[in-house]
């Protein structure tokens, strides 16, 4: 592992641990067992190092769900297994997801551009709009099916891991709220329309 990976490693671990204000350069450096000045030359600020980190989650979540998203065959089938991914990966990765909550949450992710957020969010915002022109779901804002979809995946996760569910019980909790998501967005008439 090179020194900017272990320094984004120990990063994340403290962020999740003590928070973006409570965690400084210096105790990530030292932690990481590198100098300070090494981290300032990968990282100049410690916005750059929150922003990197979070830039390099999104993407590796992203290429873990487009993986699993490729074999999907019908619209539903995508937003279903971007449904699912999106919490296995959480699950499999919980210090990743409560950064990316935690970054989602705080005044850094007005630090992203909207060119890059409109990049990352518009491959599932496709799948949404191919799903109203197919009259699967309700004609409305794509980007407020996005909030949907990703509210009730990061609720579904604070729920599954606030309990001790095996494989089993998480698989079952997972599928029935993909349910309870569909019934909730799909086309129950096709004359049903939602507009601002």
């Amino acid at each position: 592992m090179d020194k900017r990976e272990i320094l984004l490693q120990t990063a994340l671990k403290l962020f999740v641990a003590q928070g973006f204000n409570d965690t400084p350069t210096s105790k990530i450096a030292k932690e990481a067992g590198i100098a300070t000045g090494t981290l300032f030359y990968f990282f100049p600020t410690k916005d750059d190092l929150i922003v990197s980190l979070y830039l390099r989650l999104k993407g590796l979540a992203a290429e873990n769900i487009n993986a699993v998203l490729s074999g999907a065959k019908s619209t539903k089938e995508m937003i279903k297994t971007y449904y699912e991914e999106s919490l296995k990966w959480s699950l499999r990765n919980p210090k990743e997801f409560l950064f990316l909550a935690q970054f989602s949450n705080s005044p850094y992710l007005k630090k992203i551009g909207n060119d890059e957020i409109s990049a990352q969010i518009a491959p599932v915002l496709q799948i949404f709009r191919s799903a109203i022109e197919e009259k699967q779901i309700i004609d409305t804002d794509v980007n407020l099916l996005y909030t949907l979809i990703s509210n009730q995946v990061f609720g579904v996760n604070q729920y599954l891991l606030s309990k001790k569910f095996n494989k089993k019980a998480q698989n079952k909790i997972i599928e029935d709220t993909f349910d309870l998501f569909w019934k909730m967005i799909k086309n129950a008439d096709e004359h049903i329309e939602i507009r601002e």
